[in-house]
């Protein structure tokens, strides 16, 4: 099976929470589709309701993988999950 990666998104500061984040996720779900990946991993941060400095949520949070039909498939720290898409063909 060929596994693509999400590692970060590098939003600038003027242009976060406009879903800039969301975009790209999207955008870069439908490249690796496109070129044959048959699944997506990532590994978010997992923000609850606590407030955490932006540098901290570059990797996506896990409610947006979420949204996006990501499921969690292994956790190797209380706050980041390992998640995954799997693309059907």
């Amino acid at each position: 099976m060929t596994v693509w990666a999400i590692n970060c998104f590098v939003v600038r500061r003027e242009w976060r929470r406009k879903g800039v984040s969301k975009a790209l996720l999207a955008a870069a779900v439908a490249h690796a589709r496109k070129l044959g990946a048959r699944a997506i991993d990532a590994c978010p941060v997992e923000a609850g309701d606590e407030a955490r400095p932006a540098v901290s949520l570059y990797h996506g949070t896990a409610a947006m993988f979420q949204r996006a039909g990501f499921t969690e498939i292994a956790r190797r720290r209380d706050d980041r999950p390992l998640m995954r898409l799997a693309i059907k063909r």
